[in-house]
């Protein structure tokens, strides 16, 4: 198995490029199929997807739900037909061995529309409940690579109400792992099978190299090359530096003080380390103002805005009870009509934001702990300024500036502003 890797700019013409060679090869040879990944649905929905719009040859078409159980059922039943499938990462990623099978069988080529998240953190049982386990004989640690397997045949574990029903499953399909160094730190892994059943497999992306997905295909020993069957087109820098106006506050004075904040997610949930210090109800206040401010200074709406933070302090996050970063002093009524310009920061993909002008980063990114370690304990480890940096560009490229248009930005971490501005000014 071999992943091949076409890495370019946003902006480059990645889509368009690897549409254009799909019509080519199915015109070449007619017995190819194509099952093409997007992170968001409405990318790949038939009624005004981007896939469905930019491929003249190539036919997709995308799973329902309507009149079967799910829509895992009708992807099967795709499958089977042989007909080229568009979906969303998330519905490939809770594909089956029969699933697996049909694919393989007919030869699919994958074609994945920026990284599939193969390895992420997992925090719904805490270090307690797996050394409990482990101690009831119901767990072991495999030593190769942490991965965690199910001892217990007790059909208690069965019962959806146990407290552990859903930690079982998960471990019966051999998608928890635990670092070395703490049972607390547990990630989730996909099957690499997932990988395995495609005739080739395509990832679209930029700045891959360092970050997660090339450190855990490494981590699997899964070989990846450049895709060189297509040319991008050349971004000019410069082209790009013309068009962005970087936030410097007319009294800079006034917000010194934020180069000063953490604002990692640690920090603004709570959870701060012992050289951290926490956060207070005036930071929440100073970062609520240092956003209007923003606003104000480049005379944008709230409706020009988009700004980010981690999601327990938004007015989206329904289930935390942490003060909120609201500079639109939104209701909830409001957030539910969508009326919000909060934007998480790893959104990718989409285009539906290509009219927003003033952006507001207002996020401090490293990767999840836990993955971090991880990697770190089975020999890779994670470039954790390449991770961060391509994040915030793929934020950023939500905004007018893929139209190449003008944006104002804000960048409110002194250490993400650095990242980007070395970026900006490199050829």
């Amino acid at each position: 198995m071999k992943v091949e890797i076409l890495d370019g700019l946003m902006g480059s013409g990645k889509s368009t490029s690897i549409c254009k060679w799909m019509d080519e090869l199915s015109i070449k040879e007619p017995l190819s199929k194509f099952f093409y990944i997007s992170p968001l649905l409405s990318e790949v929905q038939e009624d005004g997807g981007r896939i469905h719009k930019q491929c003249n040859h190539v036919k997709f078409v995308s799973p329902e739900s309507i009149g079967r159980s799910s829509k895992s059922e009708h992807l099967l039943e795709l499958l089977k037909d042989g007909v080229n499938i568009a979906c969303t990462h998330s519905l490939y990623l809770n594909m089956n061995q029969e699933h697996f099978d049909v694919m393989k069988d007919l030869g699919y080529h994958l074609i994945i529309d920026e990284e599939i998240g193969m390895i992420s953190g997992y925090n719904q049982y805490s270090q307690s409940d797996c050394d409990s386990l482990i101690e009831l004989g119901c767990l072991s640690k495999q030593e190769s690579d942490g991965m965690l397997l199910w001892n217990q045949n007790s059909t208690s574990f069965n019962n959806k109400d146990h407290k552990y029903h859903v930690f079982k499953r998960h471990v019966e399909n051999g998608l928890i792992y635990a670092c070395k160094s703490s049972n607390s730190m547990m990630v989730t892994q996909l099957p690499i099978k997932l990988l395995e059943v495609a005739k080739r497999i395509i990832i679209l992306t930029y700045m891959f190299e360092g970050n997660i997905l090339s450190s855990f295909l490494k981590l699997k020993g899964i070989q990846y090359s450049p895709f060189t069957e297509v040319v991008l087109n050349n971004v000019d820098k410069q082209e790009i530096r013309d068009l962005i106006t970087l936030h410097k506050p007319r009294f800079f004075r006034q917000w010194k003080f934020m180069d000063n904040l953490p604002l990692t997610y640690t920090w603004y949930s709570g959870n701060t380390i012992s050289k951290e210090r926490r956060i207070t109800n005036k930071d929440i206040s100073d970062i609520t103002k240092y956003i209007k401010s923003v606003k104000h200074a480049c005379g944008a709406e709230w409706t020009d805005v988009i700004y980010t933070f981690p999601k327990c302090r938004s007015m989206l996050d329904e289930t935390s009870r942490m003060s909120k970063i609201n500079p639109e002093e939104l209701k909830r009524v409001d957030v539910l009509q969508e009326k919000r310009t909060w934007l998480a920061s790893n959104t990718r993909a989409t285009n539906t934001l290509s009219y927003k002008w003033c952006l507001i980063h207002c996020y401090n990114r490293y990767p999840t702990q836990s993955v971090m370690q991880y990697l770190k304990d089975y020999g890779v480890e994670i470039n954790n300024d390449v991770f961060a940096l391509s994040e915030m560009l793929q934020w950023i490229w939500r905004s007018r500036i893929r139209n190449q248009e003008d944006i104002y930005l804000a960048i409110a971490s002194y250490r993400m502003r650095v990242l980007f501005c070395e970026w900006l000014e490199k050829e």
